[in-house]
């Protein structure tokens, strides 16, 4: 019987080194994070688990989308040559996580398939290039022609003063979309910034000196609403992006610019596009209580973390209510099990006896925002004003039922 002799082995295609770039560790990691808040891992569309890479000219460019939000990065970087691929992120993230120094990105050429090859002189990664660059999506196609709407801008300072401290306010149900966002807004008969954050039971209304103008788009069946103010839902996502860019820049500046459905955010070497929430949202100034002293009470941040502290260990998870009584110069809690807590409290009323019942967990969120705050309303069973140091800032909370 006679045997086949074995085939001998196709010859591995040939794989040349084309382009590369070197960027510094820390920088590529930064951008890898902020790029990483943009994509959503779990999509139907490959591409929008990517990045897209571009460098020449000494500039590394990577830029991310989730079709509502893209964010395009430029970092310095040592390039031979100019290259535009397209490399999973999460790929990416796992090398920069092992990478212990300047990372070189190399565009390698093969007769099936392009590759790029990671490496930082003692690992090497190499991944196949499955999606061409033509196919990555780019949501909004000339975000260069909004830079002269409504632009306006802010230190980094004062952009996170104005996401974060009313980023808790923002609701998390979806049946009500447009309240998942931030309602950038101007101050009515002012014309200065202002931001909104409400999910019905608190609201947060955060103003800033800078002058801004919003372009309001159609309603659906194409007219102007104009019984509310102008201004962009920006959705949760892009608000925690924004703090995070905030918290990084400190002091330099981040220009705005928004138009009916858009709002473009720029920076030395950032650029990111924004699609607002298509919705409208309610008329905040109707539900804003006016100012009023029948009943004030002092609460500090230290006092709201003991009682929940004690709370949390019986009834941990439950909107407890918290009585407020200035008379008598506490705040009480009962507990469903008959354990009943209280603390001093400082305050006054108009009426004697008069107290006012809210959620001890509402209340002790404030704890992160100040160390103490007041709370004022006009009476029992009525929406209540919270005040800090920051004159600029004021949030509505609502009652509890006694």
């Amino acid at each position: 019987m006679l045997h086949q002799m074995p085939r001998a082995a196709a010859p591995a295609p040939e794989i040349s080194d084309g382009p590369s770039a070197t960027v510094a560790l820390a920088e590529l990691r930064l951008a890898a994070n902020r790029l990483g808040r943009v994509i959503e891992h779990w999509n139907t569309i490959p591409a929008l688990g990517c990045v897209r890479v571009r460098f020449k000219d000494d500039q590394l460019t990577l830029e991310a989308t989730d079709l509502k939000m893209s964010l395009a990065l430029d970092l310095e970087a040592q390039t031979s040559g100019r290259a535009d691929l397209v490399v999973s992120h999460r790929a990416l993230a796992g090398f920069l996580r092992a990478a212990r120094g300047p990372v070189t990105i190399t565009h390698m050429r093969g007769e099936d398939h392009d590759r790029v090859r990671l490496s930082d002189g003692e690992i090497q990664v190499t991944l196949q290039l499955s999606i061409p660059p033509r196919d990555f999506p780019r949501p909004v196609k000339d975000p260069d022609g909004m830079r002269g709407t409504g632009a306006f801008t802010l230190s980094g300072a004062q952009a996170l003063r104005l996401f974060d401290l009313g980023r808790s306010c923002v609701s998390r149900e979806e049946t009500r979309y447009y309240l998942n966002g931030t309602f950038l807004t101007t101050k009515p008969e002012v014309g200065t910034l202002r931001a909104v954050s409400t999910d019905g039971h608190r609201m947060a209304i955060i103003d800033c000196d800078e002058p801004a103008r919003f372009i309001e788009g159609p309603r659906a069946d194409g007219s102007k609403a104009t019984d509310r103010p102008d201004g962009l839902i920006v959705p949760v996502r892009a608000v925690d992006l924004l703090i995070a860019i905030a918290r990084k820049a400190g002091n330099a500046p981040l220009t705005f610019a928004a138009d009916a459905r858009h709002l473009l955010v720029t920076a030395p070497g950032l650029r990111l596009v924004i699609q607002g929430i298509d919705g409208t949202y309610p008329d905040y100034t109707r539900v804003t209580p006016p100012a009023s002293d029948a009943f004030t009470a002092h609460l500090s941040a230290s006092a709201l973390s003991r009682l929940r502290t004690i709370a949390s260990a019986t009834c941990y998870g439950r909107s407890l209510p918290l009585r407020l009584d200035p008379d008598a110069g506490r705040m009480s809690l009962t507990m469903p099990d008959g354990v009943d807590l209280s603390i001093a409290l400082q305050g006054q009323t108009t009426k004697d006896g008069q107290t006012a019942t809210y959620s001890l967990a509402l209340l002790s969120e404030f704890a992160r925002i100040a160390p103490a705050f007041t709370l004022s309303s006009a009476g029992r069973g009525e929406p209540a004003r919270i005040v800090t140091e920051d004159p600029e800032a004021l949030w509505v909370l609502m009652p509890m039922r006694d």
